[in-house]
């Protein structure tokens, strides 16, 4: 389904630089924070809180483009990090909008750009690259201890870029993409011949290998990157293709502990429209839904869960973001780098603008995380 896109400019209402605005009766209704780093047509960068009408939360200045970010459990707090290969990340007081702390890795690691909480808060755990021994690792960052960095274990893969913590909080889900970098050259991928992806779970109390799974041979430049879960466990991995530009490869796949990675393998049109390129990852609320963008495609596609049917295409220029709407299945929110918000309703196909940015004032970066609203 295409969207007029002029009707969507003209109703993206401004998008305020007040501090904590009061919740609209659809905020109030979903209690749900948002968040999400992202540019402005100055250069500079941000991290942003915002609600599910779009108002402004806070904005928090960065010192280089974010990515992703880690929730608190239980505290109203979220880390942010860097975009691959930075080295830092800020740990930000979502309810007052402010700085608590400052993260950086050891001086031969570099962060991927996501991070996890443990279940009870005290531990996070972030994706990191081992670069001169081309080894993928996760190091464990203790709050109590001001985010001081004790301890790291392998993620028996490279460019591990996402990580997620399974229902129970006794295992994380790592994607290992598969991609060996050097921050010396930061953009060049070394290993494409050669390259192994994979999807590993780890035990959280002490790195344990549990299980790892592949793609099919034929599909090993298909780099894992980011991953969403559901409540069931079921994992969901979005993917980025690096070999030929004329091949048509599946992008999205699930799994759980005990099965393979299930592609999602048609149909083509859905499939090409992703233009070899998965942006984010997200299921809704009730697991039976998943949404995955393109910036590249300038698309949004929503398949069901269980089977790997394809729902709909959201048509939405740069469009990257996405994250589940607290109001029920098949409900998310959207974001794109053109600096607008949306709504996305799969089970009627409505796109609808929520209350955003001007187009062009800012650039919504990759990632949108939902989170509770904090108190």
């Amino acid at each position: 389904m295409e969207i007029d896109r002029r009707s969507v400019l003209a109703a993206a209402a401004a998008f305020g630089l007040a501090p904590w605005l009061p919740q609209s009766a659809g905020a109030a209704a979903s209690g749900a924070l948002y968040l999400s780093a992202r540019a402005d047509r100055s250069g500079g960068y941000f991290f942003s809180g915002f609600d599910a009408a779009g108002a402004r939360a806070f904005d928090i200045p960065l010192p280089g483009r974010g990515h992703g970010a880690a929730v608190h459990p239980r505290a109203p707090l979220a880390v942010v990090f860097a975009r691959r290969p930075g080295r830092f990340a800020l740990a930000v007081d979502v309810k007052r909008g402010q700085v608590v702390a400052r993260i950086a890795p050891p001086d031969d690691r570099h962060f991927y750009g996501h991070g996890v909480f443990s279940p009870d808060g005290g531990l996070l755990y972030v994706c990191e690259n081992d670069y001169e021994n081309r080894r993928g690792v996760i190091g464990l960052y203790a709050r109590e201890r001001g985010f001081a960095r004790v301890g790291e274990w392998p993620t028996h893969g490279i460019g591990p870029h996402d990580i997620a913590l399974m229902p129970g909080g006794a295992t994380l889900a790592v994607a290992n993409g598969g991609i060996a970098t050097h921050p010396d050259l930061p953009r060049l991928k070394l290993n494409i011949p050669t390259m192994a992806p994979s999807l590993v779970f780890l035990d959280r109390r002490d790195g344990a290998l549990i299980a790892q799974r592949r793609l099919p041979r034929e599909f090993h430049q298909a780099s894992i990157r980011h991953l969403s879960v559901a409540g069931d466990g079921r994992v969901a991995a979005a993917m980025q293709y690096q070999g030929p530009k004329g091949d048509l490869v599946p992008l999205l796949a699930v799994s759980d502990r005990t099965g393979p990675l299930r592609m999602f393998d048609k149909p083509a049109k859905a499939i090409r429209a992703l233009r070899q390129y998965c942006g984010s990852v997200a299921f809704d609320t009730s697991g039976a839904v998943i949404g995955a963008s393109s910036p590249r495609g300038d698309v949004l596609t929503f398949w069901e869960a269980a089977s790997g049917r394809h729902l709909f295409t959201a048509a939405i220029d740069d469009g990257c973001g996405v994250a589940a709407a607290a109001s029920g299945a098949g409900q998310f929110l959207a974001s794109s780098g053109r600096g607008l918000l949306f709504h996305i309703d799969v089970p009627n196909r409505r796109i609808a603008p929520i209350g955003a940015a001007r187009a062009g004032r800012l650039a919504w970066d990759n990632h949108m995380i939902r989170a509770a609203r904090p108190i």
